[in-house]
């Protein structure tokens, strides 16, 4: 089982993505935003982080630039997704990016394969 980190601001996303990770055996940790996101890490222990790319207060690409100054959080992989709306998936440095609308197959995919190689020495 794994302790994966939800954050998304839309709380239909946030739950759907939640109950379904959940139903895969793992544990799951809910945040409304970037920041919200930053203090969960801070005093709960994660395995990998799921995060939205447009969130208030706190983005994910400025959460994902928060946990790689942390030393304690630098190497908690994280998958984002983004809207391709027009554009291209933005490139981020050390994470996965996932176009929505996303395959929860897809997804859960990208949870082991970020938690596998977290583990490998």
């Amino acid at each position: 089982m794994l302790t994966v980190l939800v954050a998304d601001d839309e709380f239909a996303v946030l739950e759907v993505l939640s109950m379904a990770l959940e139903g895969e055996g793992h544990r799951i940790l809910k945040a409304g935003d970037g920041a919200d996101a930053l203090r969960l890490l801070a005093s709960q222990p994660c395995d990998v982080v799921v995060c939205d790319e447009n969130m208030p207060v706190m983005n994910g690409h400025q959460l994902i630039a928060a946990m790689r100054a942390e030393p304690r959080l630098s190497d908690i992989p994280v998958i984002m997704m983004a809207d391709t709306w027009g554009r291209p998936l933005p490139v981020v440095d050390n994470a996965v990016v996932m176009g929505k609308p996303i395959l929860l197959a897809e997804l859960f995919q990208h949870v082991e394969q970020a938690a596998k190689s977290r583990r490998k020495p």
